[in-house]
C-alpha cells in the first residue's frame, strides 16, 4: 500500500473539513451579526439555507449510493453464483455423457465379442483353440 499518498489524501480531507468548518462559521456569523433585514443578512441567511439543502441532499445521495453498492452487489454475487453453478452442471454433464459413451462402448464391444463367440460355436469351431490361453481362462459358458 502506498502510505505516501495515503498520508497525502487525508491531509487533503482534513484541510477540507477545516475549509468547510470556516466557510460555515463565517456564514453562521454574517447571518446572525448583520443587521436584522439588510440585504447582505438576506445573502448570508439565502447561502446557509442553500447550503442546508444541499448537505440534505448530499445525505440522501450517498444514502442512495450506499444502498445501490449493497443492493447491486448482491445481486452480482447472485449472477455469479447462479453463473458459477450452471457452469459445474454443465461440466458435470459432460463428465457423465462421456461416461455414458465409454460404458456403451464398453458394453457393445462384450455384446459384440459375444455375438462373433456364438457365431463361432455354430458353425463348429473350438472357440479355445482360436483364443491365447489368457482369453478362453475367462469365456463364459456357452449358450446351448
Amino acid at each position: 500500500m502506498d502510505w505516501r499518498r495515503l498520508e497525502r489524501w487525508a491531509i487533503i480531507a482534513t484541510i477540507a473539513l477545516y475549509v468547510a468548518a470556516a466557510a460555515s462559521l463565517a456564514i453562521m456569523l454574517g447571518e446572525s451579526l448583520l443587521l436584522e433585514g439588510s440585504s447582505q443578512q438576506r445573502a448570508f441567511h439565502d447561502i446557509a439555507n442553500y447550503l442546508n439543502r444541499l448537505g440534505e441532499i448530499a445525505g440522501g445521495m450517498i444514502i442512495v449510493i450506499v444502498l445501490l453498492i449493497l443492493v447491486g452487489g448482491g445481486i452480482g454475487m447472485l449472477f455469479l453464483k447462479a453463473y458459477d453453478q450452471f457452469q459445474e452442471n454443465r461440466k458435470r454433464r459432460a463428465r457423465e455423457r462421456a461416461e455414458a459413451v465409454e460404458e456403451g462402448k464398453a458394453i457393445g464391444i462384450e455384446q459384440g465379442r459375444a455375438e462373433i463367440l456364438d457365431e463361432l460355436r455354430e458353425r463348429g469351431f473350438d472357440v479355445n483353440d482360436l483364443m491365447s490361453p489368457d482369453e478362453s481362462d475367462t469365456e463364459p459358458p456357452a449358450t446351448p
